[in-house]
């Protein structure tokens, strides 16, 4: 007993010391303070842009006694106010108090178990980086608006030297025109044409090199080299010139600037004419994959061919604007019952294949939509909760249209809510196990179980895996829960053993987190280690789609976790898109057949197909395969005549709580309770 004590306070122990290093290894600046406005916690990156060494210095202390009163007082305000309402102040954008920089910064209530609001908790992310690169697009847009103005050349140079050395911290900028130097740079230097109209060539713009990393300033340069061609080329071009200013270089289509100033005019004549405008966000889906696997310049070319699509179908009924990467934004003057028709033309035009440096691909999007009066009256918050439906769609696997509704926007907040309590919950330990059995059918018994996480929340009762599980993987807290099981399994088959059930097969669900966690080799070794439990009894059951993501990476730490002794399994096989050669590299002891494949059985033939051909593919590695969800006594028979020797499901026996495990196994052996 005092040595299970000392393991369960050792777990504990380190169970609070890796949370305790997560959220002081997160960058985010992190606090939570009581209705006094005095800190209660603080993590490290908030400690220590605070001017501290330690969180001890912090606690107790206000903003006014470490910030000048006119900024603590602007906090207090804040946070003052969502006290006393209980609204959360959301994503508002300000600059940070020390240094340069910006941040995003939120505040929601702190609550009491009761319901009653006794501080506030504080999350702001640096967004230093996003405003960078709005300062860069600025930049830009100023000198296009030089050119456009007609301004002298001469002139125009110094300003833009000057105006580049500033946001490049003092680097030295040249202008190469010709054999002419304007301002010559001494050293390395990186070059950027500047092309003229007719596809020759002006110069070059020189800027001097540095030892760091250039990628985030070469597409900003050479789009101001760009600028420098047009500006040599106003008295020919002025017209293309004041068109590039509020239009997207790649795909002509006009840019967030003339967006913005058109936008507000077609509100004010939508709300005099009665005619409902529709704001909809549309997102390519999976766009990375093509810069990443066919290069940026097919990237380019398919954000043209959308861009040509998306204007066809829109035609004079709207406008359409790209804002940079692989978004675009649609305003609709529809009559409501057709807009969706009309979203819907758009993406099912996107979707229509095309062939892109000589390959064949099909494109997807997603899109949010808002229509104003019903969701808003200006373009901020049209924006705003059409860019939330956009990630609605991106939540429910993408490829679809969403309509923003005000249940959106208190989906969110109850999103919040529900992060922290399953902050709470990893640090109260909440959760527990459920067991499914599995059943050998050639012997009846019960050969192995799969272990099932359940959330015993306070106020709503035992809550089943959907309903925290995903928002678990989004904010990473499945790894600490996923340790949890792991160790409480472990625990679980030994107690079995110890009280003389025979050895059960436990399999434990790994999470795509999890799975590429550096960690999880040695977490999986301490909890076997901590349950004194023989690694041949721990199963670890891995989805298909997540190993086929990196496939060399997945062998490498699947041969890892080989090496501890444990089995390895795929689970759901069938849903993903592995080949036989692929199969036979991954160090698997069993593959388990999706539930999906089983439900139909009899009435689909396909399926019955497809669970005898991985039945056979199961036999020819020489791997068990367990089928899931089997319901029936003809889904049952079918999988013994297949040649299936296990199965799990209702049929047999839901998830159950370890002492009913107990029973069941008593009972089919003949024996007692």
């Amino acid at each position: 007993m005092l040595e299970l004590l000392r393991a369960q306070y050792q777990s504990l122990s380190e169970r609070y010391e890796w949370l305790e290093a997560m959220i002081n290894y997160v960058p985010d600046f992190i606090y939570a303070k009581d209705r006094d406005s005095r800190f209660l916690f603080a993590n490290r990156a908030t400690v220590l842009n605070n001017g501290f060494t330690h969180v001890e210095e912090l606690i107790g202390l206000t903003d006014a006694e470490i910030h000048p009163l006119a900024d603590a007082h602007k906090i207090e305000e804040v946070e003052r106010r969502v006290m006393e309402t209980g609204e959360a102040d959301l994503g508002v954008e300000e600059r940070r108090l020390r240094g340069e920089g910006w941040l995003m910064m939120s505040r929601v209530p702190l609550r009491d178990r009761n319901g009653n609001i006794i501080g506030v908790v504080g999350a702001s992310r640096d967004i230093s980086a996003r405003k960078r690169a709005e300062e860069l697009m600025s930049a830009q847009t100023k000198l296009l608006r030089e050119v456009a103005r007609g301004v002298d050349l001469d002139l125009f140079f110094q300003e833009a030297r000057t105006l580049l050395e500033r946001l490049l911290n003092g680097r030295p900028v040249s202008f190469i025109l010709g054999d002419e130097h304007l301002a010559p740079i001494a050293g390395e230097i990186l070059e950027f044409p500047i092309s003229s109209r007719d596809g020759g060539r002006h110069g070059t713009l020189a800027v001097a090199k540095t030892d760091g990393n250039e990628a985030g300033l070469t597409e900003f340069l050479a789009g101001i080299a760009q600028t420098v061609g047009i500006a040599i080329d106003r008295h020919r071009d002025i017209a293309r010139i004041a068109y590039l200013a509020e239009h997207d270089a790649l795909t002509g289509l006009p840019n967030r600037t003339l967006l913005d100033s058109k936008l507000g005019r077609l509100l004010e004549t939508a709300a005099t004419d009665g005619v409902p405008l529709a704001v909809a966000f549309v997102d390519l889906d999976n766009f990375k994959l093509v810069n990443d696997n066919l290069g940026h310049a097919a990237g380019d070319e398919l954000l043209k061919v959308v861009a040509r699509r998306i204007a066809a179908c829109v035609g004079n009924d709207g406008l359409v604007s790209r804002i940079g990467g692989d978004e675009f934004i649609l305003v609709l003057r529809q009559a409501h019952d057709s807009i969706h028709d009309k979203l819907k033309a758009i993406l099912e035009a996107i979707s229509e294949p095309l062939t892109i440096a000589g390959v064949a691909i099909r494109t997807t999007c997603s899109i949010g939509v808002a229509c104003s009066a019903e969701h808003g009256t200006t373009a901020s918050e049209l924006f705003a909760n059409a860019d939330m439906a956009l990630y609605r769609v991106k939540e429910s696997g993408r490829n679809g249209i969403q309509l923003f509704s005000p249940a959106m926007a208190e989906d969110a907040r109850n999103k919040l809510t529900r992060i922290e309590e399953l902050r709470h919950a990893v640090e109260r330990d909440e959760f527990l196990l459920h067991y499914q059995p599995q059943k050998d059918i050639r012997t009846g018994k019960v050969i192995g179980v799969e272990a099932l996480v359940r959330w015993q929340h306070p106020d709503e009762g035992l809550l089943p895996p959907g309903a925290f599980i995903p928002l678990a993987e989004e904010t990473g807290l499945i790894v600490s829960i996923g340790d949890m099981v792991l160790q409480k399994a472990c625990r679980q088959a030994r107690a079995w053993q110890d009280r003389g059930l025979p050895p059960l097969r436990i399999a434990v669900n790994v999470s795509a987190r999890q799975f590429l966690e550096s960690s999880l080799t040695d977490q999986v070794a301490s909890a076997l280690r901590s349950a004194n439990l023989d690694p041949e009894w721990l199963e670890l059951e891995l989805t298909e789609s997540l190993i086929m993501r990196d496939v060399a990476g997945a062998i490498e730490r699947m041969q890892e976790l080989k090496k501890l002794g444990v089995s390895l399994a795929i689970d759901d096989f069938g849903t993903g898109y592995s080949s036989l050669s692929t199969l036979r590299r991954f160090p698997l002891s069993r593959l388990k057949i999706d539930r999906s494949f089983i439900a139909e059985i009899p009435d689909k033939p396909g399926d019955m197909a497809i669970t005898s051909a991985i039945v056979s593919l199961g036999r020819t590695l020489e791997l068990e395969v367990v089928a899931e969800g089997v319901e029936t006594e003809e889904q049952a028979r079918f999988l013994e005549q297949a040649g299936c020797e296990m199965f799990q499901g209702y049929l047999f026996a839901k998830p159950l709580p370890a002492s009913e495990i107990e029973s069941l196994i008593a009972r089919l052996s003949g024996k007692a309770d």
